[in-house]
């Protein structure tokens, strides 16, 4: 199967391909016929839409959680989260959160998310304030999942918020894309909360709040939540009739990433995880072989903007074989070569 190397991407994070998606498209369109473009009301106000009640009941259900809440942007999302607990909660912020999550200007770890651990739970068991714990569910750059099985280890007499960004997982992660949220231990001192950008593999301009109705319905008395607008009720419509496609596309992206990996004779100086769809090629001089040939990858320096570039690939559900073909033959070559 021939394809044009110079029309070809590994880089995004449409991870499940909605945005070109024509099933999920029509349903976006048929959405905005029957609720309009966007619905700029405050979700407290006493005229509202059915269709944001029935997405959140479905965004609890499919990412298995009690309830949910959608807004209009996963940094809202966080913030509305955040702000809910300032005050009250002494922050911790595990290496690599996103600063969505930041309040001001928080010190983050350097350290290892495996060592940041052990000095967390000391932090946390003598702590005199109920700490909020922060941390992303994985880290999408290197990549890598983090395993929450550790707050097991908190004592049981600590009152624990523990809040996990699950941007780079929800829809993908898990048997059927439900994410972190059912992976989280149940212990009777955690409040545990997720939050996640809709933007990456669902396709959805929209944040998501994942938590028990109880808190849900404190963030609904929040004056951020009163004061902001929803998200496009047009596009919501598309997520709630669209869980088939979801699959579908999920199943092809799997397939996508195990093809690819059995493709790759010689898999030097790249590193990825199970059912990830990010490959991080570690080896510079491989990224820039790759490049030359007009294969396009993520290429820039993050996250400091005067570091070294961070070089990653990136698959989708949408890309063809020919196209996996040709970037692993690309791969196999240069590394033939001792790139």
């Amino acid at each position: 199967m021939a394809s044009d190397p110079n029309k070809l991407f590994f880089s995004g994070t449409a991870y499940l391909g909605m945005p070109f998606n024509e099933d999920f498209r029509k349903l976006v369109f048929e959405g905005m016929e029957l609720y309009g473009i966007n619905h700029g009301a405050s979700r407290n106000n006493n005229i509202t839409l059915d269709i944001f009640s029935e997405a959140e009941k479905v965004a609890a259900k499919r990412f298995l959680s009690d309830d949910s809440i959608l807004v209009s942007s996963g940094y809202l999302a966080a913030q509305l989260v955040i702000q809910h607990y300032h005050g009250s909660h002494q922050f911790l912020y595990a290496p690599e959160s996103h600063p969505a999550l930041y309040f001001g200007a928080p010190l983050i770890s350097k350290t290892k998310y495996t060592d940041w651990v052990e000095q967390a739970i000391k932090e946390i068991n003598s702590a005199k304030k109920p700490i909020l714990i922060i941390s992303n569910a994985l880290n999408n750059l290197t990549p890598e999942i983090f395993d929450f099985a550790w707050l097991s280890r908190i004592d049981l007499e600590r009152e624990v918020v523990v809040l996990v960004d699950d941007s780079h997982g929800v829809g993908i992660m898990g048997e059927k894309g439900e994410g972190t949220y059912s992976k989280i231990p149940e212990l009777p001192n955690i409040q545990k909360i997720v939050i996640s950008s809709m933007a990456k593999a669902l396709g959805i301009d929209a944040g998501l709040i994942l938590a028990n109705s109880a808190l849900i319905n404190k963030l609904r008395t929040s004056p951020v939540y009163a004061g902001s607008s929803p998200p496009s009720p047009g596009i919501l419509y598309a997520f709630v009739h669209s869980e088939h496609t979801y699959n579908q596309e999920l199943i092809k992206l799997r397939k996508n990433i195990n093809n690819f990996i059995a493709m790759l004779t010689i898999g030097d100086g790249m590193f990825f995880i199970k059912d990830f769809p990010v490959f991080l090629v570690e080896n510079q001089a491989l990224a820039e072989g790759i490049l030359t040939k007009g294969i396009h990858i993520s290429s820039f320096p993050y996250p400091d903007p005067q570091g070294k570039k961070l070089n990653r690939i990136v698959l989708s559900s949408v890309h063809k074989m020919g196209e996996l073909e040709i970037l692993a033959d690309t791969i196999n070559i240069l590394n033939s070569r001792n790139f």
